[in-house]
């Protein structure tokens, strides 16, 4: 089986001017001008959109029997042995590094969940880290979904290393290829690829990471590396040696629009500003006000803002304070949501011992939340 731990799996392309974000024929453009700064929408509120335990695993305690629920998609419980896990999975890579452990996070109705550990000078080359990787079929037997949420668990030892890409999030291929795919610094077309996750980084803050065809270009040669939308808010720190619940939802948008969304939960709450506006959830006009740093957004922030300019190939000011713009993901239907993609990148050879715990992984076509607790 081919295997690809490609890391910034990055996105395409769309019709947007950059320098004075005013819309232009597409074709009168270079494809690397699109970006989303460009592009200007209506404001609006931020929807409604669920919280807590009013999700589908308040239905079955433990997430004992949530195969069976009619909107799940698919479930990785991360019980039997390591070749069993890995084979539920079309991809696997690290398997090395693997091991059963009988901690669990609090609630769980399962036996134990998946280790995995990189040792200083013992982890037999496998700098990545450990991936997964799996595609996604419909009720139609065909691959892709237009909206989908990733719930999982997931828990990392006092001492981890920093870590350079955590692949925790829903991709989309097309062709949508039984390996994942990438391709690190460019942006991808509408009709090949999209990409997003939620990552811990450095461990001071979750943040989105996300390839589209509008994304944003960064100094000094305007490279698309994966965009942020969170800049300038309060840190979300990511707590070691506590089990934490991880939450991400992607909504495809129609095409020739820009109306996908995209939204992540911590412990099934969507993070907020001091002035109690949600951040972690973004959309066609929402948040309704917000600005560019180059491939940063900045919710809620009325000041000028600056994109890359890749006729000048330098910065050039841009209007600021202007509702997000929301995500086109795809400029064609076959490039849906369909496939999930657990990895952790690790780049660098490991000084001590880095371990993460993965646990309940569950897919589905509505809000899941985290574990309701086994009855006693």
């Amino acid at each position: 089986m081919r295997l690809a731990l490609v890391i910034a799996v990055v996105l395409g392309t769309v019709a947007i001017s950059v320098a004075d974000g005013q819309q232009a024929p597409a074709a009168s453009r270079p494809a690397a001008e699109r970006q989303a700064s460009g592009v200007t929408v209506p404001p609006l509120p931020v929807p409604a959109i669920p919280e807590g335990s009013a999700g589908i695993a308040a239905r079955y305690p433990g997430d004992v029997g949530i195969e069976k629920d009619p909107d799940v998609v698919f479930v990785e419980s991360f019980e039997g042995s390591v070749d069993d896990i890995c084979g539920h999975w079309e991809a696997a890579a690290g398997k090395p590094i693997m091991s059963k452990s009988d901690d669990v996070a609090p609630g769980s109705g399962g036996k134990q969940s998946l280790l995995l550990t990189r040792v200083a000078g013992d982890t037999g080359g496998y700098l990545d880290g450990g991936n997964l990787y799996h595609r996604l079929k419909n009720e139609k037997g065909v691959y892709g979904y237009d909206q989908l949420f990733l719930r999982f668990y997931t828990k990392f030892n006092k001492e981890h290393a920093p870590i350079h890409h955590f692949g925790s999030g829903l991709v989309g291929f097309n062709p949508p290829t039984p390996w994942p795919q990438g391709g690190a610094g460019e942006r991808p077309r509408g009709d090949g690829r999209w990409s997003t996750q939620v990552e811990p980084g450095n461990f001071d803050s979750w943040n989105f990471y996300s390839y589209w065809q509008q994304m944003g270009g960064s100094p000094p040669r305007g490279q698309t590396w994966g965009n942020t939308f969170e800049i300038g808010v309060p840190p979300r720190p990511v707590v070691k040696d506590r089990w934490i619940c991880l939450e991400v939802m992607v909504k495809m948008n129609d095409i020739g629009d820009s109306n996908g969304e995209q939204a992540y939960w911590l412990d099934g709450k969507l993070s907020r500003n001091p002035d109690g506006k949600i951040t972690s959830y973004l959309g066609k006009g929402f948040p309704s006000v917000g600005t560019w740093t180059f491939d940063k957004f900045q919710p809620y922030v009325t000041g000028p803002g600056v994109c890359w300019d890749y006729r000048q190939g330098k910065g050039a000011p841009i209007e600021g304070g202007k509702p997000f713009p929301g995500f086109a993901w795809r400029s064609t239907p076959g490039c849906n949501i369909n496939a999930v993609w657990l990895y952790r990148y690790m780049s660098r050879p490991e000084t001590g011992t880095s371990k993460v715990w993965w646990d309940h992984l569950v897919v589905a076509k509505k809000y899941i939340g985290p574990l309701s607790p086994v009855n006693p």
